[in-house]
């Protein structure tokens, strides 16, 4: 508590000094860019959902499954590969049919595949259960992981694209850390009290419960994409 009411006295000091500043290290007008607005929101909402799917799954994989490390690092390769690919398809997608029409493609891939990888959370099935959903997901994210950054910077001056991406870069890291500290507890609240096999289920049902959370909040970045004004990028 301490920590955080500290925190929130140094942003208001800083909003302070930013407001009254000639030469702001973050301007304040940059924020009627609805393209930066929304593009920072979906940074925001990506990690933290995308972003803390891998904390879950290696807890999955290690604590409920028993793969070794070496296991669980092989095991994300099939989602990496999917990413990648989604990141380059995010591109092509973004230069045809626009940063909207992208953002809206990758969100709905990545509800459907995260909502599938969901029912791969279960304490009685194996990872193959699992790669559906990896793929269908990593995809989904690569997508938006391409586009979401080009909606950050569209209509912002060339000489402030560093600021805007900036801005876009730290609620992308507030994102991980709010997301994965509420995750965490909503993944836990059901693990108290048991041992051995009922753990592992618990376990399970709690990444299970997480996971499906998740892709709901997908669903609230799906709706903020429409926002944007349908802009093919050149």
């Amino acid at each position: 508590m301490v920590a955080l009411l500290l925190a929130i006295a140094l942003q208001a000091l800083f909003a302070l000094v930013e407001s009254r500043s000639a030469d702001p290290l973050m301007p304040f007008r940059l924020f009627r860019n609805r393209s930066l607005t929304v593009g920072m929101t979906i940074t925001f909402l990506f990690m933290g959902t995308f972003g803390v799917l891998p904390y879950f799954l290696t807890v999955l994989l290690q604590t409920v499954h028993d793969f070794s490390a070496l296991q669980t690092g092989l095991a994300f390769l099939i989602p990496s590969l999917a990413i990648a690919f989604g990141t380059q398809l995010g591109e092509r997608l973004t230069t045809r049919s626009g940063t909207r029409s992208t953002l809206l493609i990758g969100f709905a891939g990545g509800v459907i595949g995260t909502a599938g990888l969901a029912f791969g959370f279960d304490a009685g099935t194996s990872y193959a259960a699992l790669v559906p959903g990896l793929i269908v997901s990593g995809v989904g994210q690569g997508i938006i992981w391409t586009a979401m950054w080009i909606a950050a910077s569209t209509g912002t001056a060339a000489e402030e694209q560093g600021v805007a991406n900036g801005i876009a870069s730290t609620t992308l890291n507030l994102g991980n850390a709010i997301g994965l500290a509420v995750f965490t507890v909503v993944a836990d609240l059901g693990i108290e009290g048991k041992s051995a096999e009922t753990l592992r289920v618990a376990i399970a049902d709690g990444g299970f419960l997480v996971v499906l959370l998740s892709a709901g909040v997908m669903v609230i970045g799906f709706l903020i994409t429409l926002a944007l004004r349908p802009v093919v990028a050149r």
